[in-house]
């Protein structure tokens, strides 16, 4: 799971040097950042790996907002584009996108009381995800597979929050939507 913020800064490590393909409207936006933006971005985003590989959790943090805020992620310059980046499965993107689905919406907590009954005696305790990510469905088997959506039992729950402690004491930001790492909902 951590490698997959080595993965994105290592994408944007080539998106800065013109080395990689796919990404014409973030490679030109990664580009037009003066040398402290872009150093910034790098820093933080290696300070929030660090962070993340004590604690090894199933489902990756959402990113730094500052480092969000600076890829243009809140401008929503291509939205296909950031999904490709952040590595978001295909049928998460094309629902975040051609539905409009900007929030966990009525459709995803209907599939909370099915997976509640589903998952009812395996000791799952909550179903998280970063915060800002918005699956197709909450059931999303890629998104599961690529740890945007974790069904964790009460230990690993808890792992989630000291990190979340964690990152919000270390990576301090001033993003007003996004106060909070994960979305949690317990079942």
């Amino acid at each position: 799971m951590e490698n997959m913020l080595k993965k994105l800064l290592y994408k944007i490590e080539k998106l800065r040097n013109g080395e990689l393909e796919d990404f014409e409207i973030l490679k030109k936006h990664i580009q037009s950042l003066d040398e402290f933006q872009y150093k910034n971005i790098i820093d933080r985003l290696k300070f929030q790996i660090e962070i993340v590989e004590k604690y090894k959790p199933k489902v990756r943090p959402a990113i730094d907002p500052i480092v969000s805020t600076e890829l243009g992620i809140y401008r929503r310059l291509d939205d296909y584009e950031i999904g490709k980046l952040l590595e978001y499965p295909e049928c998460c993107i094309k629902s975040f996108v051609e539905n409009v689905r900007i929030s966990i919406d009525n459709e995803h907590l209907k599939e909370v009381d099915e997976i509640r009954e589903e998952l009812k005696n395996k000791g799952v305790y909550a179903i998280v995800l970063p915060s800002g990510f918005i699956p197709c469905s909450l059931k999303c088997e890629e998104a599961i597979k690529r740890g945007f959506i974790g069904y964790l039992n009460r230990e690993e729950f808890e792992k989630i929050l000291k990190l979340e402690e964690e990152l919000k004491k270390k990576i301090v930001h001033w993003h007003f939507g996004y106060s909070e790492f994960y979305e949690k909902i317990i079942l």
